[in-house]
């Protein structure tokens, strides 16, 4: 993994309790931190992306084909019988 060097002013009160609690390097500490903010606001993306209505997102808007009204009372086709036999015997 390509390291980064950083310099930057934080809590001390807080630096030093994680300091305490995981009792391991700054810059482990800091890895850990990212990572977690990442995951969060990775998260935050992921639930706006749920809010957008489908009808307003333009890869899920789409027409589906017809087809039959359910519940489907017409002929099997053979095809699909001779698929469901198969998939019966595995």
């Amino acid at each position: 993994m390509t390291r980064e060097r950083i310099s930057t002013t934080v809590d001390r009160d807080r630096l030093a309790a994680c300091r305490r609690l995981l009792g391991t390097s700054d810059s482990l500490l800091i890895d850990r931190a990212l990572s977690a903010l990442l995951e969060a606001l990775e998260a935050e993306r992921d639930r706006q992306a749920l809010a957008l209505p489908y009808h307003e997102d333009p890869d899920l808007a789409w027409e589906a084909p017809p087809a039959p009204a359910l519940p489907y009372d017409g002929e099997i086709p053979e095809d699909v019988i001779r698929l469901a036999e198969a998939r019966r015997k595995r």
